[in-house]
């Protein structure tokens, strides 16, 4: 298994990670990682950091971040709206207990 250091983890609260589970934006990398559905861990790391960045009025906008966060927007939520559609296949072809 692959063992990133601190730097490369996904942090959460308690309540930032329930919320995140209910909505279905995180899973777990073949390593046992958290990550954000759809991406790398690194992509993840990437991706909260910016987002924290963004919260805070401290992210750089006009060096190509911007970009890589809207594209990396757009993979997280196809990949999260995929599941979600699976989840809810899954429930609707269930057979009725009786």
């Amino acid at each position: 298994m692959k063992a990133y250091p601190r730097s490369l983890m996904l942090e959460f609260q308690p309540g930032a990670r329930a919320y995140l589970s209910e909505i279905r934006a995180l899973s777990k990398d073949l390593d046992d990682n958290d990550v954000f559905v759809g991406m790398t861990i690194k992509e993840s790391v990437w991706y909260a950091n910016y987002l924290e960045e963004s919260f805070n009025g401290t992210a750089d906008r006009f060096d190509g971040s911007q970009e890589k966060y809207l594209a990396l927007q757009d993979k997280h939520e196809e990949a999260r709206q995929t599941v979600i559609a699976a989840e809810s296949l899954m429930r609707t072809q269930k057979p009725a207990a009786q």
